[in-house]
């Protein structure tokens, strides 16, 4: 059994509760890439996505606005390396070409509502390595099964930061937008799971579990 230990500061007795839960689940169902379990030290990433934006509001909120830049920017250094690869038919390539570009325009919006609070936005991310720090596996797809299902995982955080930013965001105008973006990224689910013959909607309510 694999321990991990928290670093950056208490985590609430319902918190330990819930990364317990989640990585007995991800244990139990395996998932990984070609195959092959999800590493242990990977488990704690996707942890820390689901957390990340909960863990911001303490200052208001910009600094969330900053880790949805940067998840955001991470995500569309993750669309770029795919489509620029070799593994994808012409319409799945079609399909995450449009992804990406929601991507972008995700980054853009929330680039502009940081600025006008008077923030910094964060320092772009310089490629795979930055990926590996919300989802790992991305240097490790090897065909188009590997390629949705790394995006799906990926989506996946995405939501799941995007769910939590809703009971920390202060201001209305994020709230909606906020609630936007994770209605966006819960529609690639749906279209990325279709597309890897799974249920399309496992849940009645996208939440970022599975």
């Amino acid at each position: 059994m694999a321990f991990v230990a928290i670093t950056d500061g208490a985590a609430s007795t319902a918190e330990v509760a819930a990364f317990e839960r989640d990585r007995r689940e991800l244990l139990r169902r395996g998932f990984g890439l070609g195959g092959t379990a999800l590493v242990a030290s990977s488990i704690p990433l996707l942890w820390s996505v689901r957390s990340a934006f909960a863990e911001a509001g303490g200052d208001g909120d910009a600094p969330i606005l900053a880790k949805a830049i940067n998840l955001e920017r991470v995500t569309v250094v993750a669309y770029d390396s795919l489509i620029g690869g070799e593994l994808l038919s012409p319409s799945v390539r079609r399909v995450l070409r449009r992804f990406r570009a929601h991507e972008q325009e995700h980054a853009a919006t929330l680039t502009r509502s940081l600025t006008s609070l008077g923030g910094t936005p964060p320092a772009p991310p310089e490629g795979p390595a930055d990926v590996d720090q919300v989802v790992e596996g991305l240097r490790d797809v090897r065909s188009q099964e590997d390629a949705l299902s790394f995006l799906i995982e990926l989506e996946t955080a995405a939501v799941a930061a995007y769910f939590d930013a809703q009971a920390k965001l202060s201001e209305p105008k994020l709230l909606q937008t906020s609630a936007s973006i994770m209605a966006n990224e819960g529609q690639h689910l749906v279209v990325l799971r279709r597309r890897a013959g799974r249920d399309p909607l496992p849940n009645a309510f996208e939440t970022g579990e599975q």
